[in-house]
């Protein structure tokens, strides 16, 4: 793979701190060497990543130089990832623009032209897909009564793993609270139901009605394995604080190596544009494979 001196230039764009030159977003030398060895198992700070210097982005940007395009991949998209978590590393619709055509030129463009889905969504998530799929499996083995708690525990090791900073079930005045997850700065109380019937407008009632009693910045996601149903959905209405996300949702997503993330973002801007709370992951996504 060849990158262009453009291409490293905008590595710099989005990674560096813009602060303080020389660092990689928020990275200590000890924090940057751990993420990339937990996430990647690589030695950033090996003197094969030094020719150019010893700081932290001189360092990335001689790895994305010499190292084969898909882990460049995994590891510009995981630093992106990391990046939509900080408040203080806002991301403009330049670096959106920066992002899309870096990502393009690394993956090139016969990989981009086997695909349907935009950039954002074809490249590697560093998200070990058949680890999570496999404890869907696993979940559909329990008894019932232990599936429930066993699918809060699966979605918080989920969040955990795109950096949504989870917090697991907490009670708040008798009211039980399956979690929360934090998205783009965005604080989500979660409900979680793991049940062979479709979800109706009484379960999707009850998580509205503890988020009235919230901040009125508080968000709702509300997963459901099984699903919504549509009477429930329509008695519900519209102009809620709630994203909807099913277990066909999730399934997919892992099958197909979206970022939650991504996802959660499409979702929530479908809610803003059309007052839907829940649109599948196939109609925002006609090309994925089911």
């Amino acid at each position: 793979m060849k990158l262009t001196s453009n291409d490293i230039k905008a590595v710099g764009q989005l990674f560096e701190d813009k602060n303080n030159a020389g660092y990689v977003l928020d990275f200590t030398d000890k924090t940057m060497r751990e993420f990339f060895e937990s996430e990647f198992s690589i030695d950033i700070d090996n003197e094969l990543y030094r020719d150019d210097g010893g700081s932290k982005m001189k360092r990335l940007r001689c790895f994305v130089k010499k190292t084969e395009r898909i882990t460049v991949l995994k590891v510009v998209t995981r630093l992106w990832e990391y990046r939509k978590t900080l408040s203080d590393h806002p991301i403009t619709a330049q670096d959106e623009s920066n992002y899309g055509r870096l990502i393009l030129k690394i993956q090139g463009a016969d990989s981009q032209a086997a695909s349907g889905f935009t950039p954002a969504l074809v490249v590697p998530t560093g998200i070990d897909n058949k680890y999570f799929l496999g404890g869907l499996e696993a979940l559909h083995k329990l008894p019932s009564q232990q599936r429930g708690y066993g699918f809060e525990k699966w979605l918080n090791e989920l969040f955990e793993a795109f950096y949504l900073a989870p917090k697991g079930a907490f009670r708040l005045r008798g009211e039980q609270i399956d979690g929360s997850f934090q998205l783009n700065n965005e604080t989500y109380l979660i409900e979680a139901k793991w049940q062979d019937a479709k979800t109706g407008h009484a379960d999707l009632h009850v998580l509205q009605g503890k988020l009235e009693q919230k901040a009125s910045w508080a968000r709702g996601a509300f997963i459901s394995w099984s699903g919504f149903t549509k009477e429930g959905l329509d008695a519900w209405g519209r102009g809620k604080r709630v994203v909807c996300v099913s277990g066909y949702d999730l399934a997919l997503m892992l099958k197909n190596n979206v970022s939650f993330r991504i996802l959660m973002e499409e979702k929530i801007r479908r809610a803003a544009e059309t007052g839907s709370l829940y649109v599948k992951i196939d109609e925002i996504f006609p090309d994925i494979t089911k």
